[in-house]
């Protein structure tokens, strides 16, 4: 399932080059009265990440930092709004903690995300426009706690919500934004995200 999402966002991210990359005035289209613009998006980032892991009957909180990457396929309705399909690459989080009697228990987790997102524009500026957003979706997840012989491996496939708040700069056909994201994924005993990213998005 990973291969499968990591492929799929190679061809949404290469298909526009096609396309031809005229300038977005050239390029939006009209549909119910809004001016449509399609776009391909990639950010990076950090995140801290907070799991809150079960393991010989004790819970523990988990603290791993994390870099990330994401690649999203969306519409613009354009100076209003912005509808996507996200999908996000985490690096492997690590932690070791005491669980009870059995000490240095390394906590591992592995993490891919598909999300789908909508942003609104808060005012109308021309150069640096706030905005606000809401995501949901799965995240295909791994976790491991490993100790002295002992072993415990969880593959789960679970919900994902996220909150974004960002600055966007638009530049032409190109824009600039920076956004801090909260992500939750119902896995284990919760796990938490708070992210920082810089992205750009090519519209065409």
């Amino acid at each position: 399932m990973k291969k499968l999402i990591a492929t799929s966002m190679a061809v949404f991210l290469v298909a526009p080059a096609f396309a031809g990359g005229q300038m977005y005035e050239q390029q939006t289209s009209n549909f119910l009265g809004w001016e449509i613009l399609p776009y391909v998006a990639l950010r990076g980032g950090a995140t801290y990440g907070n799991l809150n892991y079960n393991f010989n009957d004790t819970k523990k909180s988990t603290s791993q930092n994390l870099y990330q990457l994401r690649a999203a396929l969306g519409l613009t309705m354009y100076e209003t709004a912005r509808f996507e399909i996200e999908g996000s690459f985490f690096t492997k989080g690590k932690d070791t903690k005491d669980f009870g009697d059995i000490d240095n228990v390394k906590v591992t987790t592995e993490n891919i995300e598909l999300m789908a997102n909508a942003y609104m524009n808060i005012g109308h500026f021309r150069y640096i426009q706030p905005f606000v957003g809401i995501g949901a979706g799965m995240a295909f997840i791994d976790t491991k706690a490993t100790a002295a012989g002992l072993e415990n491996n969880r593959n789960n496939t679970r919900f994902s919500g996220m909150a974004t708040l960002g600055l966007d700069m638009p530049f032409g056909c190109y824009s600039v934004d920076v956004a801090a994201r909260y992500n939750y994924i119902d896995v284990a005993s919760g796990m938490h995200d708070f992210s920082g990213d810089i992205g750009i998005r090519y519209m065409f």
